[in-house]
């Protein structure tokens, strides 16, 4: 059974308590003027150490404290639990998971009226995968306080802006049904949430909400204090999954740093003329993962891989250069996760396009009749 690190984000005291009764071994830690409560939870396959944190409400709040928690506790799973507010097909104290998140304040305003500049950011596909499996079961309803008799889990996408939009007659409950009209929630975090997880395409991440209230009637429905009924639910629904959850469905075993370091080489240089890239850190590759990796190992090597760009043909400065990145890669975990994530998405890439990409190349390909410059692809019909 693998021990796992868990970051639990909820913006407020309801929904921190909501999360922290379902947490072993309690304990309150100061970290850089935060706190955060840790404690253990036991699923089926993994224990958990978790980490809680209440950053409290709006965007940019959340992304800064989502950034500063994975920096202190290197999480592989990122969850933000709370209550959100539904806009169409869910009900009150149902859940839902966010398939992405909107920022629906995203536009541009001038003298004809708003115009929207929609952007969405995504979570973690295999994580999505198996909320779908939890989504479906009736099991989440045991940890909840009242059994939750008649609620759903339903999976879409979350808005979010740094307002509370009450009332289906103002304008910005209007812009969203116009714009983001496949909205089934509103909050205030899960856009900085989804935001700041972005670079980290080896954490996994899930948004997790219970409806409090539809924004048509809200004020009628926080009377009647349903927004501890829906932080309770959301929390169930959010243990019931890492309770189910087996990463190995979907969590490879790490590459040694001996076989990382040989995997980046090959993507980065698979043929001599890749060495004239160098100099413009990868600008003209066709994919992006190619160029975020470069941006992050250049500084470990450059002066080994300036070496070689004057003999790309030696073997003994090719290993130089393998060499000094595995030495530069051993004992860091977590930035060897992040180098194999998107060593990963670029090999999907390539694949999806069933070939090899060959970076700015000036020169006939052998055997065949075809000057080529620019990118091109092996495997290109």
């Amino acid at each position: 059974m693998k021990d796992l690190t868990v970051l639990l984000l909820t913006p407020l005291q309801l929904e921190f308590d909501a999360v922290a009764r379902h947490l072993q071994n309690r304990k309150s830690t100061v970290l850089e003027a935060a706190t955060y409560e840790t404690g253990s939870f036991d699923g089926a396959h993994h224990q958990y150490h978790i980490v809680l944190c209440q950053p409290g409400m709006k965007n940019v709040e959340m992304a800064l404290a989502t950034e500063r928690a994975i920096q202190k506790f290197h999480p592989q799973f990122v969850l933000l639990i709370g209550i959100a507010g539904g806009v169409k097909d869910v009900r009150i104290a149902d859940v839902l998971i966010a398939t992405k998140a909107y920022s629906y304040e995203a536009g541009k305003e001038d003298a004809d009226g708003f115009k929207a500049r929609p952007s969405a950011e995504s979570f973690s596909a295999d994580l999505l995968a198996f909320a779908q499996i939890i989504s479906r079961s009736p099991d989440w309803k045991k940890r909840t306080a009242d059994q939750a008799a008649g609620a759903q889990v339903f999976m879409g996408p979350i808005a979010a802006g740094d307002k509370v939009v009450a009332g289906a007659n103002n304008p910005t409950y209007q812009r969203i049904k116009q714009h983001f009209n496949d909205t089934l929630g509103l909050e205030m975090e899960v856009a900085g949430f989804a935001t700041a997880l972005q670079k980290y395409r080896h954490i996994h991440s899930l948004a997790i909400r219970g409806i409090s209230d539809l924004c048509e009637g809200k004020s009628e429905t926080d009377k009647e204090n349903w927004q501890p009924v829906a932080a309770d639910r959301a929390a169930a629904v959010a243990f019931e999954l890492l309770y189910q959850l087996d990463t190995s469905k979907f969590i490879s075993p790490p590459m040694d740093a001996k076989m990382l370091a040989k995997e980046i080489y090959s993507l980065l240089f698979p043929m001599p003329e890749s060495f004239k890239e160098i100099g413009n850190d990868f600008a003209n590759a066709a994919n992006n993962e190619v160029r975020e990796i470069w941006k992050k190992v250049k500084p470990l090597f450059i002066e080994e891989v300036n070496a070689l760009a004057q003999s790309p043909d030696d073997p003994d400065t090719q290993a130089d250069v393998r060499n000094k990145l595995k030495r530069e890669l051993e004992g860091k975990a977590d930035f060897q996760q992040e180098l194999e994530a998107l060593l990963s998405k670029a090999k999907e890439q390539n694949a999806d396009k069933g070939s090899t990409i060959i970076i700015n190349s000036k020169n006939v390909v052998t055997g065949g009749n075809y000057n080529v410059t620019g990118d091109f692809r092996i495997g290109d019909g």
